[in-house]
């Protein structure tokens, strides 16, 4: 009885030794010709070499040997997570504008951020002394334009005036040169 025992053990261990050997076929497609994107799985084509043969459809048409490629699989999109995110969902949603990003601290950062500012109030301080200084050349400049209507009126009463003295001269010269009226009696002779 004993020897019964033995046997279904012994026909189990005969059988595990000798593991079937695996046949393989070389029945895979060639590699896909594009690689996979890590967003998008991009459409599989594969490349067939096919050599002379006759069309079935057209008796009468030989092809010669050539390569069809054929999409065997349209793009799809990758849900597998990235292996570099750690699943939260922060990371996954993580802005990729560098103006929402915290600024980097460390210390040639923080030197470069003085060195900005400091530049920023000297040049807000030079456009503040620009500005009154445009203001105070904006009222010289009126100020020119004004003193210019004026010299320009002056010039046309002198204007007047001058000529209002020549005719005067000449109306004096005309007297001068007519002979004075006397009363004096007239020569009785």
């Amino acid at each position: 009885m004993k020897y019964l025992m033995l046997i279904p053990l012994v026909l189990v261990t005969s059988c595990a030794s000798h593991p079937p050997k695996p046949v393989f076929l070389n029945l895979s497609p060639p590699p896909a010709v594009a690689p996979p994107d890590a967003v998008r799985y991009p459409e599989v084509v594969r490349a067939y070499h096919l050599g002379r043969y006759v069309d079935p459809d057209h008796p009468g048409e030989m092809h010669e040997q050539h390569t069809v490629y054929r999409v065997e699989a349209q793009s799809t999109w990758n849900l597998h997570p990235d292996p570099a995110s750690s699943g939260s969902p922060s990371a996954v949603c993580a802005p990729t504008n560098a103006a929402y990003s915290p600024v980097p601290v460390n210390d040639a950062v923080a030197a470069e951020v003085n060195r900005q500012r400091q530049i920023t109030q000297t040049m807000l301080a030079e456009a503040d002394r620009l500005t009154g200084a445009l203001q105070q050349l904006g009222q010289a400049v009126s100020q020119t334009r004004s003193i210019a209507k004026e010299n320009q009126q002056l010039r046309q009463q002198l204007n007047t005036a001058l000529k209002r003295l020549d005719s005067l001269q000449a109306e004096i010269r005309t007297l001068q040169a007519e002979p004075a009226p006397t009363n004096a009696p007239p020569d009785l002779e």
